[in-house]
């Protein structure tokens, strides 16, 4: 027979009830995680007497918030405030300071600039706080605070652009180490895959990407806003890190669209890098092999400087007169070269085939969802690009065929190709899906998509930069952008005096840039049809992704809104433009002088939305694309 358990009486907690504010400084200002867009601004908050010691500028408090508890960041104390019936603070969540006065000021002016929750930002900044760590964590001691309050003289921005024929990451690192000298060193990378390389150049870095556990993530958090005279390597969010002896901040790859946050806001990196030296006085520089559009501007104005050594390349054209994959007279050079070593082969798709068509009608494969199917082997399944789904047995909609032809070459089928073209090498493919980080040993074919092109111990023999055509035909603004770098990339990794092959009309621009290493024969000729059109970034730009039930409705808002001078004359409303299923896109454009007076009215649009209680809006300041 059971034995009956004894009752057990269930506890209550009651809430504690503060009534005794302290007497010193009894006001706080906080910003508070409300998860409302337009909630954004400060709060007054009352400080209880039991919490005084504990409270203070940059740690995270917990304070009631339209009836439940909630996060707050402490911005500062004071003896007085102009509200009454303030609210006492409920407790301390941590009291380990993790927000600089310095941090605290780039996260205003971010929040300005990009029009969103100060929260937002903080959620990106700032890593999760991790108990365990907070009690084992012991703050050095050193005189920081001297040092940030200390006027720094006004640093310089500078392109440092990469030479062919080294390794950019370990130039990079020794760069990094003789600016270690005046002080901290901060380096933001686009992806993990160069952060794990430059680990190994720099293996006494402090690490910040969001790829390392919790634990170690507000470890190392902790530890670079308290320790002096280190250097720092990370990925997009540890732009916002702040150093108490930061000198010098360096951004590799500008112009990666990894370096653009996908989440609201959407900030980039290189926009807060340029706004931090300006307030901070850092010596600001950004490294690669080409730059992006708003640097070149830049440049083209003298207002960043631009350093490069003198190279020159030796660059072939071979035209495709009959989409060939390998033109006739390009055979030739790549036997040679694969003679003294690997040559890598720069191809513009991933995959096996980008799209498929029917062979009898010739209508394109589409899924119901509308995305095309593609395949990523000679015997693997049609599968939609957008749904995933896969067509073991598929039919022509249209004409009920269920043979198919191949459109558009992709890594694989380049691999398969060029491996029969050139019996007796191992073929390589590097992708995003398969990255290759290093070639060594006999003679190989590398084929590699852009940006994923593997080191190659002593260079590579030769560089055969493929459909050349295709690569600078993309239909948005950054296509030559990406392209004119990805060629940069590919033609740099070859040994000195090795040839590069190009597929492409030998009239074409990048020709003359990459014989003379000078990306500047590209880029102006890009820079003036911009301007001519009174396109980014000659004007800054803003996107609103809405329901399409609504969005012509939004757009004669917007247009009646310019009649009416409610929003700047030089301001342009473009769209709505059909994204595809229930989505519709504006973009809206002005003068950089004019764009704060837009972006003030597009926010104050959106926040009589949110009280309204209407179907809330995409909104994307200066995004990395219009299309």
């Amino acid at each position: 027979m059971a034995t009956a358990r004894p009752l057990r009486l269930k506890r209550e907690e009651a809430k504690r009830v503060d009534s005794a504010q302290a007497q010193h400084d009894p006001f706080v200002r906080v910003w508070v995680d409300t998860s409302v867009s337009h909630l954004d601004g400060s709060y007054d908050y009352l400080v209880p007497e039991r919490l005084s010691d504990s409270i203070k500028p940059g740690i995270r408090v917990g304070v009631p918030f339209a009836g439940r508890d909630v996060e707050a960041l402490v911005l500062e104390r004071s003896d007085k405030s102009e509200i009454t019936n303030l609210k006492f603070i409920s407790s301390v969540i941590s009291e380990k300071l993790v927000a600089t006065p310095t941090l605290i000021t780039l996260i205003s002016a971010v929040a300005k600039r990009w029009i969103c929750n100060p929260y937002d930002l903080i959620r990106s900044a700032v890593p999760a706080r991790v108990a365990s760590v907070d009690k084992s964590f012991v703050t050095e001691t050193n005189d920081s605070s001297a040092k940030t309050s200390l006027k720094k003289p006004e640093g310089e921005t500078t392109y440092l652009q990469l030479s062919p024929h080294e390794d950019p990451l370990k130039r990079l690192s020794e760069f990094a180490v003789k600016a270690r000298s005046k002080g901290s060193v901060l380096i933001v990378v686009p992806e993990d895959r160069e952060l794990e390389l430059l680990k190994v150049e720099l293996p006494d870095a402090l690490v910040l990407t969001s790829s390392l556990s919790r634990t170690d993530r507000y470890q190392n958090y902790l530890t670079a806003i308290n320790s002096c005279n280190q250097i720092i390597i990370g990925t997009r969010s540890a732009i916002f890190l702040t150093p108490p002896d930061l000198a010098t901040l360096i951004v590799y790859r500008e112009n990666s669209q990894s370096h653009y946050e996908p989440r609201h806001p959407g900030w980039n990196v290189r926009d807060i890098a340029l706004l931090r030296k300006s307030e901070e006085g850092l010596s600001l520089y950004f490294v690669g092999y080409s730059p992006s559009l708003e640097i070149a501007r830049a440049i083209e104005s003298s207002e960043i400087k631009f350093l490069t050594k003198k190279a020159r390349l030796q660059v072939s054209t071979f035209p495709q007169k009959n989409s060939e994959l390998l033109p006739e007279r390009i055979f030739s050079p790549i036997r040679s070269a694969l003679k003294s070593g690997s040559v890598l082969f720069l191809v513009p798709k991933k995959g096996y085939a980008s799209a498929l068509m029917c062979k009898k009608c010739r209508n394109l494969a589409i899924c119901s969802c509308g995305g095309r199917l593609s395949r990523s082997g000679q015997s693997a399944a049609p599968t939609c690009v957008h749904c995933s789904t896969t067509f073991s047995a598929w039919k022509c909609s249209w004409c009920n065929e269920d043979k198919l032809v191949l459109l558009g070459r992709g890594a694989i089928r380049h691999a398969e190709e060029i491996g029969r073209a050139f019996p007796g090498f191992p073929v390589i493919n590097s992708d995003a899906d398969t990255p290759v980080k290093e070639v060594t040993g006999k003679s190989s074919l590398v084929i590699s998509t852009q940006g994923m092109a593997p080191r190659c111990e002593g260079g590579y023999s030769a560089a055969v930069l493929l459909e050349g055509a295709s690569f600078f035909s993309y239909s948005d603004l950054r296509g030559q952008e990406r392209s004119r770098e990805a060629f940069f990339d590919a033609a740099g990794q070859v040994k000195s005096g090795a040839p590069v092959l190009i597929a492409i009309d030998s009239s074409h621009p990048i020709n003359a840039a990459l014989a003379t290493w000078n990306p500047a024969h590209m880029y102006k000729r890009e820079l003036s049809d911009l301007r001519s059109l009174d396109l980014p970034p000659f004007t800054r730009s803003l996107i609103v992704d809405l329901s399409t039930s609504e969005a012509s409705t939004v757009a004669e808002g917007f247009k009646k809104a310019l009649l009416d001078a409610r929003i700047p004359a030089s301001a342009k409303v473009l769209g709505p433009s059909i994204r595809g299923g229930e989505k519709a896109r504006i973009i809206l454009t002005a003068s950089e002088n004019d764009f704060p007076d837009l972006t003030q009215f597009v926010s104050e649009f959106v926040k009589h939305r949110a009280i309204a209680k209407k179907e809330p809006l995409q909104v994307r300041i200066d995004p990395y694309s219009l299309s």
